[in-house]
C-alpha cells in the first residue's frame, strides 16, 4: 500500500489531495550523498512495471522510468526493449535526454541520476530518503537543467549539473507543487497545483504568477503551435500565448484528469492523455479533432511520440505503441499496433 501511494503521489499528487510537509531549503550540491542507495532489482518482468515518463532521441533511443527504480531501454525505436540496472529502488518521475549520450532523470527522495552513455548506464547525483520531495520533472532547454520540486522550488544548473542555484519564484504564501515546464522562444510556462501557473518572458527574469480562468491544478504544459498547452483537471485545457494576454479555452470532451501530453510535429497535432483511459487529439486551431476514451478505463501517465508512431505507459503496467494516424480516424476501440508483453523485454 505504502509504495502505491508513493507512486501515486509522484504522477498525481495534487488529484489525490496528499500535503507534502514543508521542509527548510535544502540547497542541490554537486554529489552530496548522504545514504547509500539500494538499487532496483532486475526482474524478469520489468514490462509489467508502471511508467511514468518515457524519453525518445533523434537516434532511436528510448527510456521509460517509473515504480521501484525500474529503467528500460530501446534501441530499435522500441521494438525490443531492455531492463537497465537503476542505482535506486525508488520512484522515478521524470527522465529527459540531454544529449544522445547525456541523460537525466529524477523522482522521490529528491533524487538525481544520470547516465553518460544513452542510458545504459546510471550514477547518483543525489539522493536522501530522508527527503520528503519529489522530483517531478526535469527539463532540459539552452544547456540549462531545470527540476520541478514538490514543495513549489524551482532549481536550475548552467553546467550540466555540477552545481544548482534556486530560481526566484513568486509565488506569495502558497507552496504549489510544480508539475511541468514548457518554453515557446524566450517565454516560460510552469504548471502548477491549485490553479497556479508562472510565466517568465526573458531568460533569467523572475517567474510571476499568471491569473487563468481556472482554480483547478494543472498536470503539464507543452509548447505547441507557437503557443503553450495548458491541462489538468477535469479535463480543463488552455492554448495560453507566449506573453500570455491571450488564453482559449480547449473544449477536451472530457472531464477527466489530463496528465500528459506530446506534438505530432509531422501533423502538426497534439495528443493528449490521462485518468479513465483520456486520449484526445487536438489541431493547431485548438479545435479536438478526436477525444477517445479506452474502454478499460485504465490511466495513461506518459505519452511519446516519434513519427506517427504513439508509446502510452498505463497504470495496468507496460508499454503501448499505436498509429496517430489510427487515432485521428479510429470511431470505436483504438487497436494498439504494439502491446509489450514480457518477451519483448530481457535482462
Amino acid at each position: 500500500m505504502k509504495k502505491k501511494l508513493i507512486f501515486a503521489l509522484a504522477w498525481l499528487s495534487c488529484a489525490l489531495s496528499c500535503t507534502f510537509a514543508t521542509f527548510a531549503i535544502a540547497q542541490i550540491q554537486q554529489a552530496t550523498i548522504v545514504d547509500i542507495p539500494v538499487p532496483a532489482k532486475l526482474v524478469p518482468k520489468a514490462i509489467h512495471a508502471r511508467f511514468m515518463a518515457i524519453a525518445i532521441n533523434h537516434e532511436g533511443g528510448m527510456l521509460a522510468v517509473g515504480e521501484r527504480g525500474i529503467i528500460v531501454r530501446s534501441a530499435d525505436h522500441g521494438t525490443t526493449w531492455k531492463q537497465i540496472p537503476s542505482p535506486v529502488d525508488i520512484t522515478l518521475a521524470s527522465v529527459t535526454f540531454e544529449t544522445s549520450q547525456r541523460v537525466w532523470a529524477v523522482g522521490q527522495a529528491a533524487s538525481i541520476l544520470r547516465s553518460d552513455d544513452g542510458g545504459k548506464t546510471w550514477k547518483v547525483v543525489r539522493y536522501k530518503p530522508s527527503d520528503l520531495r519529489y522530483y517531478l520533472k526535469i527539463v532540459i532547454r539552452e544547456g540549462v537543467l531545470y527540476v520541478l520540486s514538490s514543495d513549489g522550488e524551482l532549481w536550475l544548473s548552467r553546467d550540466s549539473g555540477a552545481n544548482w542555484e534556486m530560481a526566484l519564484l513568486e509565488n506569495g504564501e502558497a507552496i504549489p507543487h510544480l508539475f511541468s515546464l514548457a518554453f515557446v522562444g524566450q517565454a516560460g510556462l510552469i504548471s502548477a497545483e491549485h490553479g497556479s501557473v508562472f510565466m517568465r518572458g526573458k531568460n533569467d527574469e523572475p517567474w510571476k504568477p499568471l491569473a487563468t480562468a481556472y482554480n483547478g491544478s494543472f498536470f503539464g504544459v507543452i509548447p505547441f503551435a507557437d503557443q503553450f498547452l495548458l491541462f489538468g483537471m477535469s479535463g480543463r485545457a488552455f492554448m495560453v500565448s507566449p506573453d500570455g494576454k491571450s488564453q482559449r479555452v480547449i473544449d477536451t470532451r472530457t472531464t477527466q484528469f489530463l496528465l500528459d501530453a506530446v506534438v505530432i510535429p509531422e501533423k502538426n497535432q497534439a495528443v493528449v492523455v490521462g485518468r479513465g483511459g483520456a486520449v484526445i487529439l487536438i489541431g493547431a486551431d485548438s479545435q479536438v479533432l478526436k477525444s477517445y476514451q479506452r474502454p478499460d478505463g485504465t490511466d495513461i501517465t506518459a505519452v511519446a511520440a516519434r513519427g506517427d508512431d504513439i508509446y502510452l505507459a498505463t497504470m495496468k503496467g507496460g508499454i503501448e505503441r499505436f498509429k496517430a494516424s489510427d487515432l485521428a480516424k479510429s470511431t470505436g476501440e483504438l487497436q494498439p499496433a504494439t502491446t509489450l508483453s514480457p518477451a519483448a523485454i530481457s535482462k
